[in-house]
């Protein structure tokens, strides 16, 4: 419910903001959402470690009803830009806090397995909500689907509120506890997946900044179907991947993952018609149901134990700066001229392959064991 909530906006934020005459500014739709949220990362990190999961989840999902709410009330182009500020808050708290909770309540040698299966409820409601956000744009109105995004955020937040914490040693919040040191900003060990992550991800940025334009260029009658197609390729694989980097190793498993996606992305750069397109989105997301549980087991498998939370919060850095400045860039190159599409996804599939070259040169470092 809070994913598909955050997605079922995406399609048709472009639109409405060109309506209010901000049409040069589509890039910073997704980018400053992902400003606010990789700002927030060290913070919700800390917290996660310190005062619990479950506040930090609730937090997120708290200004996710807000904010989708507010959308009603300030249809301008400022007011639309500050709400994507605030609305970055809900996916910078929430995600570090869930995934820590997951982390916690499964053993380690399943660990790729229990984030496939997180990831694949995570993009049901990431593959329908598009959809469901179009189909209810086309018959009802703008307004409707920001209440509707609000009414399902609303959903998650009662799901939230029943689960048990899972941090042993909780402090009550303080506002010392928001002040971070250099050493709270990120963790150390995580340093390698997380620049892979920032790698990979330029890509998603692309997708969804430039890749509903593209949709609607080649005259497709949903502009939300690619991120379902995308999705469903996704969970398709998405359990088996986590296995597969249980048992051979995320390295392994990235490898394979790495090279689907700079493929899928050249596709999607070549692509002149819906078929094509379509093909290169199944592809895309299958290779992101193989690398997103991996590399979140990965960065599990390598972070301080005492720092789950951190750790944590560092790989998401990784992953907003990337999306975000995958989202600006690709908005700049793009500039509204369809011609200029093919150039942003082979931008993005050259940093996917630059990734995959960063793995294979990396092979056989592993950061020092940590000793008790």
């Amino acid at each position: 419910m809070f994913f598909a909530a955050m997605n079922m906006l995406l399609p048709e934020l472009p639109g409405y903001l060109r309506s209010m005459g901000g049409a040069q500014y589509i890039g910073a739709i997704f980018g400053l959402f992902t400003v606010t949220a990789c700002i927030s990362r060290p913070f919700s990190g800390r917290l996660a470690d310190t005062i619990g999961r479950v506040p930090v989840i609730m937090f997120g999902t708290l200004v996710a009803i807000i904010t989708n709410t507010l959308y009603i009330l300030l249809p301008t182009v400022m007011g639309f830009m500050i709400l994507r500020l605030i609305h970055g808050l809900t996916i910078g708290f929430n995600a570090t806090g869930a995934t820590a909770y997951v982390s916690d309540i499964v053993p380690a040698e399943k660990r790729g397995e229990a984030m496939g299966f997180f990831g694949v409820m995570n993009n049901v409601g990431a593959g329908l909500g598009p959809l469901l956000g179009s189909s209810i744009t086309k018959n009802f109105g703008i307004d409707k689907l920001f209440i509707t995004a609000s009414i399902l955020a609303t959903g998650s937040a009662i799901v939230f509120w029943g689960i048990k914490e899972t941090l042993p040693h909780k402090e009550p919040f303080k506002l010392r506890l928001l002040n971070l040191s250099k050493g709270d900003l990120v963790e150390k060990r995580v340093w390698l997946p997380s620049i892979v992550m920032f790698l990979m991800v330029f890509g998603y940025g692309t997708v969804l900044t430039v890749g509903f334009d593209l949709a609607e260029q080649l005259k497709a009658g949903n502009k939300g179907a690619i991120l379902m197609i995308m999705t469903l390729s996704s969970v398709l694989v998405r359990i088996v991947a986590g296995r597969i980097s249980d048992r051979y190793g995320r390295k392994t498993a990235m490898l394979g993952g790495l090279a689907t996606l700079t493929i899928g992305l050249v596709l999607m750069a070549m692509a002149t018609d819906l078929n094509h397109l379509y093909f290169a989105s199944l592809i895309v997301g299958l290779a992101n149901g193989m690398n997103n549980p991996t590399i979140f087991a990965w960065v599990t498998d390598w972070g301080n134990p005492k720092n789950k939370g951190r750790a944590i919060s560092t790989l998401f850095i990784a992953l907003e700066a990337g999306v975000g400045i995958g989202a600006f860039l690709s908005g700049a190159v793009y500039n509204n001229k369809v011609s200029n599409i093919p150039m942003t996804f082979f931008l993005a599939g050259g940093l996917a392959f630059t990734a995959l070259a960063l793995l294979l040169a990396t092979w056989n470092y592993r950061p020092k064991l940590i000793l008790e």
